[in-house]
């Protein structure tokens, strides 16, 4: 994700959103009503790239597919990737792996030694595919289920 691509973060993040709301922490509504600024500052820190950087997938300028990686607050030292969503439409085709991967990829790149990401525990479609990354279950925080990787 570059700095000038924004728009396509905005539009692909409330497609998540809307498709899967159940999935997230925030809401469509309260991300819509975000301004363009705070877009354009995420897409241009996923530019640099130092703390933190947006993946996305998609067919020309619609984007199918996100995921965010950065430090992981709640397990200091290693990175988490969050914000993962796959459009429906292309689900089981591969996308979350190749996701995963950008993200293990830039956290290895980095020097983190784990990469971590959650999912809700009844959410087995997501699980299948996150053990299929090489991620471990590691333990449970309230309805979702943490997944390890170790790196290196």
């Amino acid at each position: 994700m570059r700095a000038h691509e924004w728009e396509r973060l905005k539009d692909v993040r409330l497609r998540a959103l809307k498709s899967d709301p159940s999935a997230y922490g925030s809401t469509y509504e309260g991300d819509l009503a975000r301004p363009d600024e705070w877009w354009m500052t995420g897409a241009a820190g996923s530019e640099e790239g130092d703390t933190r950087r947006n993946f996305v997938v998609g067919d020309g300028e619609q984007g199918l597919g996100l995921a965010l990686v950065r430090a992981d607050d709640d397990s200091p030292g290693d990175a988490v990737i969050n914000a993962m969503w796959v459009a429906p439409e292309i689900r089981g085709q591969g996308f979350s792996r190749e996701l995963c991967e950008a993200c293990i990829a830039w956290a290895a790149e980095h020097g983190f030694p784990a990469i971590n990401l959650s999912a809700k525990v009844v959410n087995a479609t997501a699980i299948a595919a996150y053990t299929a990354a090489g991620f471990e279950p590691s333990h449970v925080v309230d309805d979702e289920l943490i997944l390890r990787r170790a790196l290196g």
